[in-house]
């Protein structure tokens, strides 16, 4: 047979050396393939196959990255939980009170989310999974005491903790088809507990 020539075989050999070169770029499209799998389809939904359809790799080298579906929905759940992180530092970027800091950048990143709404659904679906998976319980709960020693607040506050527990209670119902608030009362809310931060 002969060996393809012109652009078609500039095309295939460009495309496969930047597979080949940019292993990080792959991962990349791999989870971002997943993250639209999962909310057009509902996480459960979610299979190697179609997501490394998605992507136009073979599912071997899907496997290379994520070797099983846990293993994709954990570099998701992680990917995810990078943007709302850095929704977060960006709050904190404008932030010029250390007071409370971290909390006020949590409640603002939950309330108002900066990604796409189908990826703040999408990390909802993942923070409900947490209920039946100790892993990303541990990965969530882990990062929240981190991030607040990081900002120097007290990980153990019961004041703090309830502000963070009801700004996930705004986030979630956000996250919802149906919102049982209308967006006053939700925003009223917001800045009640916001206040509530400057106690910390």
């Amino acid at each position: 047979m002969t060996k393809p020539t012109g652009w078609y075989y500039y095309f295939r050999m460009t495309n496969n050396n930047r597979k080949k070169k940019q292993p990080d770029l792959v991962r990349q499209q791999l989870l971002e393939s997943a993250a639209f799998v999962a909310v057009e389809r509902g996480l459960g939904a979610l299979t190697l196959d179609l997501v490394a359809q998605r992507t136009g790799v073979s599912k071997g080298g899907l496997i290379y990255h994520f070797p099983s579906k846990h293993a994709l929905i954990e570099g998701l759940f992680n990917y995810l939980l990078a943007l709302f992180e850095s929704s977060i530092n960006e709050y904190i970027a404008q932030d010029s009170n250390p007071r409370g800091q971290f909390s006020r950048a949590y409640v603002r990143a939950s309330a108002f989310p900066k990604n796409e709404p189908s990826e703040s659904k999408l990390l909802g679906a993942l923070a409900l999974s947490m209920s039946n998976d100790a892993l990303f319980a541990t990965v969530w709960q882990k990062w929240v005491i981190s991030q607040m020693e990081k900002h120097s607040e007290n990980a153990g506050s019961a004041l703090g903790r309830m502000i963070r527990y009801a700004a996930d209670g705004i986030w979630l119902e956000a996250c919802t088809v149906t919102h049982i608030y209308d967006v006053e009362v939700r925003a009223s809310a917001v800045e009640h507990l916001i206040e509530l931060t400057y106690s910390l």
